[in-house]
């Protein structure tokens, strides 16, 4: 099944070889099979290579990655501005009673344009970070299986929103809000029940950073 990325790719396939996946692979240095897996929303390419399209051949990443285009720029071609790029971290933030984190190896780059994610975003950071949803106590604002980017700078909560906490049990994704010398832990599904962080218990948790956007499958 085609995805955005995919359609998004094969744009790229297009503007580059006309169409011609065979010739567009032997250009890279990829197998064919693997170029039509791409095109066909079967597998994702390689931050390496992505990286290698943007040298060899200026295409806009950003674009690329997000649909997004950079302003003043033709889709598929490169953006003159700088990107970030935020790991995939192989552990799961439990939006539910709590994931061991058993790897942090990085598995993935995904690289956004600066001025997206401060006209969009309102962040200036790079210290970004991409980790997956595990459970239900976040639905319907986070759900299972969603990838959400955190910026790990913001570990000081001066406004409610999602951060990403980490506990004795692993890490989890809740909702924080400041109440007084505590802070209020809120689960979005009124099934789980709150709880708080407060002076007596603060050194089991520690505020890893706030969540500020989330991508999942439509």
């Amino acid at each position: 099944m085609s995805t955005p990325f995919s359609r998004r790719f094969q744009l790229v396939v297009e503007q580059i070889c006309q169409g011609n996946k065979k010739q567009f692979a032997e250009l890279t240095g990829k197998s064919a099979s693997h170029i039509y897996r791409i095109c066909r929303g079967a597998s994702r390419p390689s931050m390496t290579y992505l990286q290698e399209l943007y040298d060899e051949f200026k295409v806009d990443l950003n674009w690329l990655l997000t649909g997004e285009e950079s302003s003043g720029q033709k889709a598929g071609t490169a953006s003159s501005k700088d990107l970030v790029f935020a790991p995939m971290f192989d552990v799961e933030a439990s939006a539910g009673a709590g994931a061991l984190v058993q790897s942090e190896d990085i598995v993935e780059h995904f690289g956004f344009n600066k001025n997206w994610l401060s006209s969009h975003l309102r962040v200036s950071s790079d210290n970004l970070a991409f980790v997956t949803v595990n459970g239900d106590s976040m639905v319907p604002t986070l759900e299972d299986g969603d990838m959400i980017l955190v910026d790990m700078s913001q570990q000081q909560v001066h406004r409610e929103g999602i951060y990403l906490i980490t506990t004795e049990d692993g890490l989890v994704t809740k909702r924080l809000k400041s109440d007084k010398n505590a802070l209020q832990v809120i689960s979005d599904n009124p099934d789980y029940p709150s709880w708080t962080i407060d002076p007596q218990n603060a050194d089991q948790y520690r505020v890893a950073g706030k969540v500020i956007w989330n991508g999942r499958k439509v």
